[in-house]
């Protein structure tokens, strides 16, 4: 989606960018990958160890970092199951992942993957919903990002294409104006798992389902089990919407602090915003 990377990463062994802190209470805060294109190429998957042990983006305990304008791809292997193309966990917090290109990972964007385990804690309590109890990540926005799956390699591979935007033990995550399209089933779309996540989803769109394992969604205006022809050429991964996308084109109220979409356009466009990542502009295409 009309991303101008400013530099090439390609890497054969754990993650591209590993974020994290040095386990005495100092912090790795603040920070930005922004324009980067991120990938695990054939020659590297052949050499992954440990299970695929191996991810794009994987940070730990790290609060207010922005991801944006990235691609990122190839993360999975034969056997085993990669981590996410966007990994925030252990405690991280207000992440704010926008305007990504996931394509043909095994996992896509991930907040949190534990049930119990140490992460980062915070004085002023921000989930006081879980009583005390484990929160992967706290807080965060997960907005216009497109997720495509489409290599027939990955779905032969031993986990397939397992999920989209994945929120485990997630408490306060915004998911919104996300794409999540397969050329065949994943296990999920999106989903979200354990009794301490607290999420609100709203007009995301996916061509498949979207899968509750536990805790608490707000959903809102979501479109799950679209077909692929909703998008210019959704078999090749083009997510833009097509002109006769009547089911996602118009269809979303506007949301707070989401005034454009994964290409910068601004929303509306038309009598309402879209829903999906996407908003379609007249005579683009």
């Amino acid at each position: 989606m009309a991303h101008r990377p400013t530099r090439i990463l390609r890497r054969s062994l754990l993650e591209v960018f590993k974020i994290n802190p040095d386990g005495e209470d100092t912090w790795t805060d603040d920070g930005l990958i922004a324009g980067c294109h991120i990938e695990l190429t054939d020659a590297g998957r052949a050499r992954v160890r440990d299970n695929c042990y191996t991810g794009g983006i994987d940070a730990h305990s790290a609060r207010g970092w922005t991801v944006r304008d990235n691609r990122v791809e190839g993360f999975w292997c034969e056997t085993g199951l990669s981590e996410h193309a966007i990994h925030f966990w252990r405690g991280s917090r207000d992440t704010r992942v926008e305007r990504n290109e996931i394509v043909d990972n095994a996992r896509g964007i991930g907040f949190g993957l534990e049930q119990s385990g140490l992460g980062r804690s915070y004085p002023d309590d921000p989930c006081p919903g879980a009583g005390g109890g484990y929160v992967d990540p706290y807080d965060g926005t997960v907005v216009n990002n497109t997720v495509f799956a489409g290599r027939a390699e990955l779905f032969d591979s031993q986990f397939g294409f397992d999920c989209g935007i994945c929120l485990w033990q997630a408490c306060g995550a915004r998911v919104l104006h996300n794409t999540v399209a397969s050329t065949e089933a994943p296990f999920s779309s999106i989903e979200w798992r354990f009794e301490n996540t607290e999420v609100g989803l709203a007009y995301n769109l996916a061509t498949h389902n979207l899968r509750d394992r536990g805790g608490l969604a707000r959903l809102l205006g979501n479109l799950d089990s679209q077909p692929l022809s909703l998008f210019v050429d959704g078999p090749g991964g083009d997510l833009h919407l097509a002109p006769g996308a009547g089911a996602a084109i118009d269809q979303a109220i506007p949301l707070p602090g989401v005034t454009g979409d994964v290409d910068g356009d601004p929303r509306p466009q038309g009598a309402a915003s879209d829903i999906g990542a996407d908003e379609a502009v007249a005579g683009r295409r």
